[in-house]
């Protein structure tokens, strides 16, 4: 599989078993760290059984130049997809040993042609490094997350197939992308990247007149984000678009 996390910005892509080699701090009475390893461990195994019908499909991290923060993908194909379904649930999530950010996951999904994330950002867990009951109140919340997931990925299923449905000219397809240039969506040599898109396709199957064909422009660029900001800015990508041209 094609590893989804490009790394910029001093972080570099590892393996889930390097995520070991970084020493995790020590607990004091306003902080309670969150093994690197562990949450990704422990999200692979509740996602593994929680997500009926599908099989773990691949994972990629990366951790900041100092190992503090950590960055994560993971996805989950369909055990026997229709004809048409051509996505895979994946599983964002983040960690830091710093302070510097909250534990967080957000799911949404991959296109199987090319590895372009989804992401809707409807259900995301954020959780403080603080108090007794750290560990037991993440899990319960990843668990609630990823059994509500189904739910979710169902909805970007919908919202696929109605991007497939809206027409886009080219010229309307250069106006989405100025759209999300101006909106700090994409960066200025993300624009670029995006436009080359337009004129070459990476995928045939991105050379159609629709919105979906355009969206994939963008995500097709997105890869290029910072590994921090990847997640977010496919989730900001998919609430204006949807806003636009879905409601």
């Amino acid at each position: 599989m094609t590893n989804q996390l490009l790394t910029h910005c001093g972080s570099s892509r590892v393996s889930l078993e390097q995520l070991l080699t970084i020493p995790e701090p020590k607990k004091t009475k306003s902080y309670t760290p969150l093994n690197h390893y562990d949450f990704a461990v422990n999200i692979l195994t509740i996602a593994s059984d929680l997500l009926k019908g599908y099989r773990f499909d691949g994972d990629s991290y990366a951790l900041s130049s100092d190992g503090q923060k950590m960055f994560g993908v993971i996805t989950y194909r369909k055990i026997n997809p229709g004809p048409n379904e051509e996505l895979k649930v994946a599983i964002g999530l983040r960690n830091s040993y710093n302070k510097s950010m909250a534990a967080g996951l957000v799911v949404g999904s991959t296109v199987l042609v090319c590895d372009n994330l989804v992401f809707s950002g409807d259900i995301k867990v954020m959780r403080k490094h603080q108090g007794e009951d750290m560990h037991e109140d993440l899990h319960d919340q990843i668990v609630t997350a990823i059994y509500r997931s189904q739910h979710n990925f169902h909805q970007i299923s919908q919202d696929v197939q109605a991007m497939k449905e809206r027409a886009m000219n080219q010229q309307e397809k250069y106006e989405f992308i100025g759209l999300l240039t101006g909106e700090g969506i994409l960066s200025p040599t993300q624009s670029t990247a995006a436009f080359k898109e337009l004129w070459k396709p990476s995928h045939p199957e991105f050379e159609v007149d629709t919105l979906w064909a355009g969206y994939n422009c963008a995500t097709e660029a997105l890869k290029s984000s910072p590994v921090d900001k990847i997640i977010q800015r496919h989730s900001q990508l998919h609430t204006l678009t949807k806003g636009l041209y879905l409601n």
